[in-house]
């Protein structure tokens, strides 16, 4: 008689309901429901109480055979590619698992129980000892309480993964957060700084307006030429530092009637330095006399400027195109196509570049919010979005808005 060897257990069988089972094969069950290693996944589950029943049952054959449960399908169709098959057989008696019968873990035993654990996986027991044939045997009622703390393993196995994966993707938002705020304050800063820059700016383009006209008509043709050409590149960036800082402004969230080509220049304005730096060429193919769209400029130039970063972010070094076109949809909706010639939009991620924090950018130039952002702005104006690839390979963006009075 086998003495379990749990302290606490003084008998060597134990009634359970109107059965002898012997102490040590529910002590050992009990142990190792205990001990299931649910961090280390399903697979370990099954294969950690394929080994316990197997040291409960030494003279026996014991095997699972797994199939995983998909995370959206609670009872999948059986797929034999994805099946994984534990067995355990006492020492020397290995071709007792071998065999041409499909349905048999162990064709070389007399008799062979198998119990559904949940899906499509099964638990295997197989033995010459005719009570396994007996529904109402010790054996089988330690077999299948095996099979039910298999079965709640597995389940646990399946929370803690999907806890782990959580917390994962929760670590990861707090990163992103982390930076968007630091790219917050960033720009905060830079906006008072192009503010600060305003004062010497009208300076030098009032100082040249008044050079120019001490100079008059019989000034030095040279001189007035070099005169005007700084006036005209000053005034052009005060023009651009107070777009910018209007742009940074709060919005006041006020829709009025605008002309979407004017929105597209000035959303191309911000970006003219990134355009320049990757030598990309602008082309720009506008429908005439399109009907106003009612929105908020700085919005809808922040769109702009998030798609034409994008694209100037994907262009190859030399060689850059960057296409911007309008027309009027038979609908009445403008529509606003914007594409490149980079690497284009992956298939796969074309669901998924709207998605707050996706970003496929590796060097560090990306948080992943400025298409969120694009697509909550759209939203906010009764517009739609979508992302496709261009006939060339590049991306392509397509802007519907509805016209507005």
């Amino acid at each position: 008689m086998t003495v379990s060897s749990v302290p606490i257990s003084r008998e060597s069988r134990v009634a359970v309901a109107s059965l002898e089972v012997e102490a040590a094969w529910l002590d050992r069950l009990v142990v190792a429901a205990c001990q299931m290693p649910v961090a280390s996944g399903e697979a370990a589950v099954v294969e950690f109480l394929v080994r316990a029943l197997s040291e409960i049952f030494p003279e026996c054959g014991v095997g699972a055979c797994f199939v995983p449960v998909p995370p959206s399908v609670s009872t999948p169709a059986f797929h034999p590619t994805e099946q994984r098959l534990f067995k355990y057989v006492p020492e020397g008696e290995e071709a007792r698992a071998v065999g041409m019968d499909p349905t048999r873990l162990f064709p070389g035993y007399q008799f062979e129980r198998v119990l559904d654990v949940e899906g499509s996986t099964t638990i295997h027991l197989a033995s010459d000892d005719p009570q396994l044939e007996v529904d109402g045997s010790p054996m089988m009622h330690v077999f299948r309480r095996g099979a039910l703390a298999m079965s709640s393993g597995l389940a646990f196995a399946r929370v803690h993964s999907r806890a782990t994966a959580d917390a994962r993707e929760l670590r990861a938002l707090s990163s992103h957060m982390m930076q968007a705020e630091k790219l917050a304050s960033l720009g905060q800063l830079a906006a008072g700084v192009v503010h600060e820059l305003n004062n010497p700016l009208t300076s030098i383009v009032a100082y040249t307006d008044w050079l120019i006209r001490k100079q008059g008509p019989t000034g030095d043709p040279d001189s007035l030429e070099r005169l005007r050409r700084i006036g005209e590149s000053s005034t052009r960036i005060l023009r651009f530092t107070r777009d910018l800082v209007a742009y940074a402004r709060p919005s006041s969230e006020v829709p009025v009637p605008i002309a979407i080509h004017n929105v597209i220049e000035q959303a191309l304005a911000f970006c003219e330095h990134v355009i320049a730096q990757h030598g990309a060429k602008v082309e720009r193919v506008f429908a005439d006399e399109l009907p106003p769209v009612r929105g908020m400029p700085e919005q809808l130039a922040q769109v702009f400027v998030n798609l034409f970063t994008n694209a100037c972010h994907a262009m190859p070094e030399l060689g850059g195109r960057l296409g911007v076109s309008s027309r009027l949809a038979p609908d009445g909706r403008i529509v606003v196509t914007v594409e490149d010639n980079g690497h284009g939009i992956a298939s796969e991620h074309l669901t998924a570049i709207f998605t707050p924090f996706f970003t496929t950018k590796g060097d560090g130039r990306g948080t992943g919010l400025g298409l969120s952002i694009v697509r909550n702005i759209m939203d906010n104006h009764s517009a739609e979005i979508r992302a496709e690839r261009s006939h060339d390979g590049g991306a392509r963006f397509v802007l519907m808005f509805p016209a507005g009075v």
